[in-house]
């Protein structure tokens, strides 16, 4: 006798004072999906290059050889284009967890519960997957977004496709912004977006990581991780916005501009004021971009 999979969808939110749990149970009701059908997308595969690295981990022996490496190459793509901590977990044994405290596990064990994520729980003990998401993936996903692919992800796991499910609520990471990345959520969507097309219009490749470092890794060691994981072959310029410091700075592989070491000295006056926004934007002017005109967000 075949169940339809029961889906829990939990989101934590990093606030400025700490860390916050903001989640959500909900078993979906499978009787009528009349409307979800409506809203469905054309399932797609992208051809991306072999991943560097481990992101699905299916200790329930799900996938074969060949699934396993299409859904570990696409969640690599999405780690490194994106910037989104990126993994799939499989199991038939949550150790006595409930589904929250399993993936919010996972994702420390596998990312120390840093960065913005996406993280996939296949759970075969009690059929309640579940999805994890922080950062950028809590802003620029939508609640109806996720609903939508875990109705028809279930649909491909009934029906015994475990690649075309899990490969549905990974695409989710497709709805992040491509240029601007917030560990922290100091931008709402609107301010994202909105930074994100003026990003796409300066004369260099440029991408925004706003983060709060609490480590004891120096911002531009980390500033400078990220930028090898975006540019893997090089050129293109990486921001980093921290709300710890307040200040903003920039790395390249490449000769930086010198008007953008200008802007630079500009930009931090206003990150010491708060005003994130205002300081990408000088950075974006001395980049020959049009500035965001979205207003900012308190």
């Amino acid at each position: 006798m075949i169940f339809l999979k029961k889906f829990i969808s939990f989101t934590i939110a990093v606030l400025a004072l700490g860390l916050f749990l903001c989640g959500c149970a909900s078993k979906k009701d499978t009787s009528n999906g009349s409307k979800t059908e409506a809203t469905s997308q054309p399932f797609t595969e992208r051809q991306v290059d072999t991943a560097e690295g481990k992101f699905i981990f299916d200790n329930a022996g799900l996938l074969s050889a060949d699934d396993l490496k299409a859904c570990n190459d696409y969640a690599g793509w999405l780690y490194s284009y994106k910037l989104i901590n990126t993994a799939v977990v499989t199991t038939n044994d949550l150790g006595g967890k409930t589904p929250s405290d399993y993936a919010l596990e996972q994702y420390n064990k596998i990312y120390e519960g840093k960065g913005s994520g996406l993280l996939v729980v296949i759970n075969n003990e009690t059929n309640e997957d579940s999805i994890w998401r922080t950062g950028s993936c809590l802003s620029d996903i939508s609640q109806t977004s996720e609903d939508n692919a875990m109705y028809w992800a279930t649909k491909e796991i009934v029906g015994g496709s475990y690649r075309r499910g899990i490969m549905r609520l990974l695409q989710l990471g497709e709805l992040c912004t491509d240029r601007v990345v917030d560990n922290t959520q100091v931008f709402s969507y609107d301010v994202m977006t909105s930074l994100d097309k003026a990003l796409a219009s300066c004369k260099y490749d440029v991408t925004l990581l706003a983060s709060r470092n609490g480590s004891s890794t120096s911002n531009e060691d980390v500033l400078k991780n990220y930028y090898r994981r975006k540019y893997k072959n090089g050129g293109g310029i990486m921001l980093m916005a921290d709300t710890n410091t307040k200040t903003i700075i920039a790395y390249s592989d490449e000769k930086i501009p010198a008007k953008l070491n200008q802007a630079l000295i500009e930009a931090n006056k206003l990150t010491a004021k708060n005003d994130y926004f205002g300081a990408v934007n000088k950075v974006i002017e001395a980049l020959d971009g049009k500035p965001a005109s979205v207003e900012k967000t308190e």
